[in-house]
């Protein structure tokens, strides 16, 4: 079966890990990291907070200085179920609308919420799918608070390198920095071969910037993360049916 390639940061490995159904032919290549940014929040007060994930509410709960009582104040919406349980646990109004992506979420939403409300959206400056373009579109009022930026890793082992660059392999890329950082490796330590490789991309964004490169470039058919190692791990395991068949 051809290595499917995971190029998310080390800190996520544990949670990223549960979902895959084995980790056996899975190379973990960290190319990027989150770094932290204080968030400055906007000047006007807002009736809705938009938390994607537990990482974005515990940060943007922890570093947001707003009294208890501003806290108390907005309604919290998220599609995970960790998050949501994470927020009633902090007793605070929380809505869970389950959506099994980041545009689906957007698209249930609109149907349940006011437009004229004011959203706050603590989110990475770099993602796959730009949720508040798609509610500014529909007309809503949408603040973006940064709480991450996402930089490459830098000293990357050799040993690692060579071993990423020894065999074609399923490359699964959750990010348009991602995307950055693995071209530049390909560049400068595989002579720019990108036909070894099979990019797996989660969402438009990355997709574009991947389709720069590659001639091929598969998109999972949800902007999640169980989405994108779902289509990795078919892809894998239909190039291993392929070449069974052409042996035999």
């Amino acid at each position: 079966m051809k290595q499917i390639v995971w190029t998310r940061p080390a800190e996520d490995w544990e949670n990223d890990r549960k979902l895959m159904r084995s980790t056996q032919h899975v190379m973990l290549f960290p190319l990027t990291r989150q770094i932290e940014i204080f968030p400055t929040l906007p000047s006007k007060p807002c009736d809705l907070v938009i938390l994607t994930s537990k990482k974005a509410a515990s940060a943007f709960l922890q570093k947001c200085q707003l009294s208890k009582e501003a806290l108390q104040k907005p309604e919290y919406i998220t599609f995970g179920l960790e998050t949501y349980k994470y927020l009633l646990g902090l007793n605070l109004k929380a809505r869970l609308i389950e959506a099994q992506s980041a545009k689906k979420f957007a698209e249930n939403l609109l149907l349940e919420i006011k437009k004229t409300a004011t959203v706050w959206f603590p989110r990475p400056i770099d993602v796959a799918f730009e949720l508040s373009d798609y509610l500014r579109a529909q007309g809503m009022e949408v603040q973006d608070i940064a709480m991450y930026k996402t930089e490459p890793v830098k000293n990357l082992e050799a040993a690692e390198i060579q071993k990423l660059t020894a065999d074609p392999c399923i490359v699964c890329l959750a990010s348009p920095s991602a995307v950055k950082s693995f071209v530049d490796i390909i560049l400068t330590h595989d002579n720019g071969r990108f036909h070894r490789y099979i990019p797996v991309v989660i969402g438009p964004t990355t997709k574009a910037q991947a389709q720069s490169y590659f001639k091929e470039v598969l998109v999972s058919s949800q902007t999640t993360l169980q989405s994108l190692w779902e289509k990795a791990y078919e892809t894998a395991r239909k190039d291993d049916i392929r070449s069974y068949l052409n042996v035999h």
